[in-house]
């Protein structure tokens, strides 16, 4: 079972991720920034916790509207929306750069925890608050 259902749109540049709080269907449109830094350097996504040695992260921001006007809110997370694949190593990538020692269910809940926060920051969940 994953924890949220997130793609890529064709174009590469939007992702969506879609996941279930408090048995209502919750969702976010969000724009892909991949990495273009040509210097290898150590990424981790900030919602699964996954370290890459390489270009594993994008910049994902979505916009947010509130009493201060249109804004923006974003988090580097993995380039394909994967971290429910990764945090139960279904893929065939290499594994993390540093492995974790924690059991998977501590790790779900951290990433179920992350994408929550991730979607009360970006104000989808008002209305269960």
């Amino acid at each position: 079972m994953l924890d949220y259902f997130g793609w890529i749109h064709t174009s590469g540049h939007l992702g969506y991720m879609v996941m279930p709080v408090q048995n209502k269907l919750r969702g976010l449109r969000m724009r892909r920034m991949l990495n273009t830094d040509a210097r290898p350097r150590t990424h981790m996504c900030s919602w699964c916790n996954h370290v890459y040695r390489g270009k594993g992260t994008a910049m994902f921001s979505t916009e947010v509207y509130g009493s201060d006007g249109r804004r923006t809110i974003g988090n580097y997370i993995c380039r394909n929306l994967d971290c429910s694949v990764r945090l139960r190593n279904l893929t065939s990538d290499p594994p993390t750069y540093l492995p974790e020692t924690i059991a998977l269910e501590r790790k779900i809940a951290r990433l179920e925890n992350a994408v929550t926060a991730f979607m009360a920051r970006a104000q989808v969940l008002t209305d269960l608050l």
